[in-house]
């Protein structure tokens, strides 16, 4: 809907004008100001170097931050997760070191920097332009971050902080720390899971709608995968393949609770 210019349409009902507000065209200006949608059309938001609080976040257990990168511009669709793989590639350790580093910086400033400050960590992988990094801190406190590289959204992505006090799972047990849909915007969407496995899980296999098998990154305890799109956008169960130590399998649905 057309949005009109109200100051200036309204000047031509001001008496001090010397107009005639009982005039057909006074008449109609008003009509048109008082039957015009009061809701301005949404702007783009402008991408800037700040953190912002994010809502329509996957359901995660403790608070769930976005970072939006510096302004580049509009961009194309799909090029925000162009590269994207089914399996997680490999990362020098230099770059892993390049990837905490990076999400601690983007996770300090909250009211869990405390928590943040006091982990190591647990998984980093990579898919295509992204970075997963999941920060292991005391008491079963953690921390993810989920970072572009990209030249054209570096330093953009999502993350969240959880509280200490959550319980290990059993050796064939999975604790969701996240799970759902998120995105939206110059990003798109993303599908991710990520939370703690018991000693007995060594892979996860996620079957999504429109990619297929997605190889999950388990590493020191936790596991994490990721795919872009709205897999999950009505947080119903993700359907997974665990593989335990002992070589078999199982189909397991995770959930939140």
């Amino acid at each position: 809907m057309k949005h009109l210019d109200e100051f200036a349409d309204l000047k031509t009902l001001d008496p001090a004008t010397g107009a005639d507000p009982n005039t057909l065209h006074a008449r109609a200006t008003l009509d048109r100001i008082l039957t015009t949608d009061p809701t301005p059309t949404p702007r783009r938001p402008r991408r800037r170097a700040i953190r912002l609080a994010v809502a329509a976040l996957a359901v995660a257990v403790g608070a769930a931050i976005v970072f939006v990168p510096r302004d580049t511009g509009p961009l194309p669709t799909g090029e925000a997760y162009a590269g994207w793989t089914a399996q997680p590639g490999s990362l020098s350790a230099k770059e892993r070191a390049a990837a905490v580093k990076a999400c601690r910086k983007q996770l300090s400033d909250t009211p869990m920097d405390d928590v943040v400050k006091n982990t190591d960590p647990a998984i980093v992988e990579r898919r295509g332009y992204w970075s997963v990094v999941v920060l292991l801190g005391p008491g079963g406190s953690e921390a993810s971050c989920m970072t572009s590289s990209s030249p054209r959204m570096k330093g953009g992505g999502y993350g969240s902080i959880g509280g200490p006090g959550r319980p290990a799972p059993g050796p064939r047990e999975i604790s969701i720390s996240s799970l759902g849909a998120a995105g939206g915007g110059d990003f798109g969407y993303v599908t991710s899971g990520m939370g703690r496995v018991g000693a007995d899980i060594v892979g996860i296999t996620y079957r999504s709608k429109a990619h297929g098998l997605v190889e999950a990154t388990v590493e020191n305890g936790y596991f994490a995968f990721w795919v872009p799109g709205k897999d999950l956008e009505d947080f119903e169960p993700a359907p997974v393949r665990v593989t335990y130590r002992d070589g078999t399998s199982a189909e397991v649905q995770l959930k939140i609770g």
